[in-house]
């Protein structure tokens, strides 16, 4: 007698988590690059449509800077997800890329500067990281008064007379209507 309620007791915990398994959502591999110049920005991710949620969710992304004549990667980095919560399907990286704006310095150094946010309207909710054009991270904007460097790469980006020598979005990554091509 108890070896069957222990037998069937570890066969309903196998098939819940079966059934968990398969009611996740299929991850699906996004990216969306853009040119500046010699250089390729690219964002790769895995993400998901996530119930209730405007969007899609990722689990994984990984933005890169490459020389653009020959494909090698300079530099980049990968995000990281937060640790799981209950009711996601997947670990969830709230950070998430937007516009991305190349411009050269009045000291004529080339800077590659990327939008940032994690979905909140506050000053910690928006920011900007700047990478040289070697694909290495600077700083962010977060920490601009620390990195002198980091300040002038962004307001030279942002400045409307400065030499912007390419820009555009990486964000339809997360835009579901992407998916299908829409």
């Amino acid at each position: 007698m108890k070896k069957n309620l222990i037998l069937g007791l570890l066969m309903s915990v196998c098939l819940a988590q079966t059934a968990l398994a398969q009611s996740k959502p299929t991850l699906r591999q996004r990216a969306a690059a853009l040119q500046c110049v010699d250089r390729k920005i690219e964002l790769k991710a895995s993400c998901y449509k996530e119930a209730g949620y405007p969007g899609l969710s990722c689990t994984n992304q990984r933005l890169s800077i490459s020389d653009g004549a020959n494909g090698r990667e300079l530099g980049g980095q990968s995000f990281k997800p937060e640790p799981l919560q209950t009711g996601d399907a997947y670990p969830l990286i709230a950070d998430k890329v937007g516009d991305v704006i190349c411009a050269e310095t009045p000291g004529k150094q080339k800077v590659i500067v990327v939008s940032m946010s994690n979905g909140g309207n506050c000053t910690q909710c928006e920011w900007a990281d700047v990478y040289s054009w070697d694909g290495a991270l600077i700083g962010s904007s977060r920490d601009k008064k620390k990195n002198p460097a980091v300040g002038e790469a962004t307001k030279t980006a942002f400045d409307k007379k400065a030499k912007k020598i390419g820009q555009g979005s990486l964000f339809d990554v997360y835009i579901e209507s992407a998916l299908n091509g829409h």
